[in-house]
């Protein structure tokens, strides 16, 4: 099949499964995968920060955010911003088994990216890809299979018979100004490239990051991803540090400079500290030239 026709098909074989089961069976993405059918990808937003990328035989956790609540300081209050309080859910967790991951992919370690709950639960012998500078923190909780990624380092993944996921680090800031993003520690994205003979499609997930110069240039000099799997939901703007994830004015930005096809956001909606309502983000893609893949916590999307 050539790429003209495999693109259209990624284009309209989007299918959104409310309510699934968590996570997607691997038997059947497995089966999917056969010789003489096409290759499928199962994305599945938990919530938050937190998705089951499940292509093969390989499933990919995110960020696990797994509780009903956290335990973390409030970056929207402008006063007393250090108190530890608890942020709860505001939308229903349906919950997922972390048993089936077979590898963990950090963005940062602050507790709203990878709760106490995650802690509790994960298997210490999991392997987990993060940041350099987030190794100590990983490793002093007892996990064993601790990696630390820099930007532009890159990690092969074999996902069954033929097929391969590639995870290359990505330069990912906090925030807008330098200081206050060395101040909150230095975080990753992720370009993440699945194969599959000449199949090929590419998910760029920003984690906590700002649309700056150097991270659109990056992103840019990878082509163009399929799939681009923001963070958003306006984090910041009341308080000390200022913002502190993207708005949908930044996310429309970035994607008119790297041109996915589609735009799938994550962590919003979830946590009362995300400040803009995802509808904003509706709004403005109105016209855009992806399509807005926007999806309820606890739902799979299917692409091929």
């Amino acid at each position: 099949m050539d790429s003209t026709r495999r693109n259209f098909l990624w284009a309209l074989s989007l299918l959104t499964l409310q309510g699934c089961a968590l996570p997607p069976d691997r038997t059947s993405a497995a089966r999917s995968s056969e010789p003489g059918q096409e290759p499928v990808l199962h994305v599945t937003w938990v919530g938050g920060p937190t998705m089951a990328i499940s292509f093969g035989d390989l499933t990919i956790l995110t960020d696990p955010v797994l509780g009903e609540s956290f335990s973390m300081g409030d970056p929207n209050e402008p006063v007393d911003y250090r108190k530890v309080v608890q942020h709860h859910r505001s939308t229903p967790f349906s919950g997922i088994d972390p048993k089936v991951a077979d590898l963990v992919l950090l963005s940062h370690a602050h507790e709203d990216h990878f709760d106490q709950q995650a802690w509790a639960d994960l298997d210490r012998s999991l392997p987990i890809l993060l940041p350099m500078a987030d190794v100590r923190t990983v490793t002093a909780k007892g996990f064993r299979r601790v990696e630390g990624m820099q930007w532009g380092d890159t990690r092969r993944l074999a996902a069954g018979a033929g097929r391969a996921v590639i995870i290359t680090a990505m330069p990912a800031h906090h925030s807008s100004e330098p200081k206050i993003a060395e101040a909150l520690g230095k975080g990753n994205g992720y370009w993440v490239e699945l194969t599959e003979g000449s199949w090929r499609r590419a998910i760029y997930w920003t984690g906590d990051s700002m649309p700056t110069e150097d991270v659109i240039a990056a992103a840019r000099s990878r082509g163009r991803p399929d799939l681009l799997v923001p963070h958003v939901g306006g984090v910041g703007a009341t308080g000390p540090f200022g913002l502190i994830s993207m708005r949908a004015s930044d996310v429309v930005a970035l994607a008119r400079a790297v041109q996915p096809r589609h735009v799938l956001p994550i962590h919003h909606s979830t946590y009362e500290f995300y400040r803009e309502p995802i509808s904003e983000l509706a709004a403005r893609s109105e016209g855009e030239a992806y399509r807005l893949d926007s999806i309820a916590a606890g739902s799979t999307v299917v692409y091929r």
